[in-house]
């Protein structure tokens, strides 16, 4: 089965958004790692586990 473009373009824009938002909150744990604030720097990490947990729209089968 094939994608069409449209809906493969809209996968792409998701999954950059998505992994950009991951870079973001890494940035933020990185910077509080460099600050020595171990609290927000778990914080971050954690909220960095549970964006990369969570089921990719774009990777789940429409096979039904």
């Amino acid at each position: 089965m094939t994608v069409d473009q449209h809906m493969q373009a809209l996968r792409d824009l998701l999954r950059a958004d998505h992994e950009a938002w991951i870079a973001e909150v890494q940035g933020w744990a990185d910077d509080a790692e460099a600050a020595g604030d171990e609290e927000r720097h778990r914080r971050h990490v954690e909220h960095v586990a549970r964006l990369k947990a969570m089921p990719y729209p774009w990777e789940q089968s429409t096979a039904a």
